[in-house]
């Protein structure tokens, strides 16, 4: 930890978007740590540059694809996984959650005709299977319409994509199962969202609440 306190903001910043720490609750309590003597304002702004350096950087040729995600951004190995198909259409266009399985990165995409378009990029918190047995990823990047819902998490079960969670600034959780999401809605529809989860999810959501309660509140600055 204390060689992450040494570092700038701005590097803590890029190290999170980058997946540059094996640990990324480790390197979220450094960035919290950060906060209280530097201020919000200086991590918002540092987490907004991060994000400018990365899509016009090492994720600059991943914005708009053939066929969803066929390597990492950041390994550039095929260890692919696809973990669910949401807002399906009759043509089986939709949202995919796609995963690499070495950096634990999650890719959103849109598919229209085989060509993939970013929707969100997600990173994941945690070991895998951490949160009651599931795996728990942070949306650092959102489409316009899903900010005002930030901090957003997408939550892999057994290989499912299951739903998207989101905090208020309470850190009062709302849920939208992946099985809600059909085609002619939209993720940004507050009918959409629920405010009670099976047992499984809200289990694994109160363990993340627990162990990443630094990663929320400084989510929840930058949203």
């Amino acid at each position: 930890m204390s060689s992450l306190q040494e570092k700038p903001l701005d590097k803590l910043a890029d190290m999170v978007f980058n997946v540059l720490w094996q640990d990324q609750l480790e390197l979220w309590a450094a960035v919290r740590k950060k906060m209280d003597s530097a201020g919000s304002d200086a991590v918002r702004t540092a987490f907004e540059g991060a994000r400018s350096r990365f899509l016009s950087g090492p994720f600059k040729d991943h914005l708009e694809v053939r066929w969803g995600m066929s390597i990492c951004m950041h390994c550039n190995d095929d260890n692919i996984e696809k973990n669910g198909l949401a807002f399906v259409a009759p043509n089986g266009d939709g949202l995919e959650f796609n995963q690499c399985l070495n950096c634990r990165v999650g890719l959103l995409y849109s598919l229209q005709s085989a060509k993939a378009r970013l929707d969100t990029y997600a990173i994941a918190l945690g070991k895998p299977n951490q949160f009651n047995k599931m795996s728990i990823y942070w949306d650092a990047i959102v489409p316009d319409s899903l900010k005002p819902f930030q901090p957003l998490y997408e939550v892999i079960d057994e290989g499912k994509w299951i739903a998207t969670v989101s905090y208020d600034r309470n850190m009062v959780p709302r849920f939208l199962p992946t099985e809600s999401m059909v085609f002619g809605t939209s993720r940004s529809d507050s009918a959409l969202w629920k405010e009670q989860a099976s047992p499984g999810l809200t289990e694994a959501v109160n363990a993340l609440a627990a162990s990443a309660k630094h990663q929320i509140e400084v989510a929840l600055v930058i949203r």
